[in-house]
């Protein structure tokens, strides 16, 4: 799955229209709710507010207003198609005073939708089993040796009487590390949830 770690913006003129694209990332559905109030307030004269939102199992589109699936629907679909998680895309349409029809609507939704994903910084959201680990100061080039082969990573090295260091793996590789590391302690810390560029 993908998402966004900083906010994105664009605007779209279509007909004296302007459609402007927001995306955002998500953690919770109350940080949702604040969002869609902030936007309301960022931009207090806009007609509609159309929104579409992925966050784990729960998804949600609104259309505030505009004929039906001309917008939430459709931005929804977008999120779907572009595998996004923790995301909340807004587009804030300032109406111009041309009607566009519903299949002009729609596209121009979309592609509001399409220019601000595709103008985004995308992060893919990975889940790491995470292993701490002990390790002898001798030992530690060869842990760097061979995490590397094995396509792993560590982070939050402390130096102590030894060498602490959490390692985040794609699999259960515990029994792995313990042919690799006989010598040092490891424990199972879970799982946990990386964002990656």
């Amino acid at each position: 799955m993908n998402t966004i770690l900083e906010r994105n913006e664009i605007t779209l003129i279509r007909d004296r229209s302007s459609f402007i694209g927001v995306l955002i990332h998500v953690t919770s559905l109350e940080s949702i709710k604040q969002y869609l109030e902030d936007i309301r307030k960022q931009y207090p004269k806009a007609k509609h507010y159309c929104y579409a939102y992925i966050l784990g199992d729960k998804k949600k589109c609104s259309d505030d207003g505009e004929p039906a699936k001309t917008a939430g629907r459709p931005l929804l679909e977008l999120l779907e198609k572009k595998e996004m998680d923790e995301t909340l895309l807004i587009v804030v349409r300032y109406f111009g005073g041309v009607l566009l029809g519903a299949s002009r609507l729609m596209s121009t939704y979309l592609e509001t939708g399409v220019n601000v994903i595709n103008g985004a910084d995308l992060v893919s959201i990975e889940q790491k089993y995470v292993y701490r680990m002990s390790l002898a100061y001798s030992e530690f080039d060869e842990f760097k040796r061979i995490i590397k082969k094995l396509q792993f990573s560590f982070e939050n090295v402390t130096y102590e009487d030894r060498i602490n260091v959490d390692v985040l793996a794609d699999v259960n590789s515990g029994e792995e590390l313990t042919n690799y590391f006989p010598h040092s302690s490891i424990e199972v810390m879970g799982m946990k949830k990386v964002y990656r560029r």
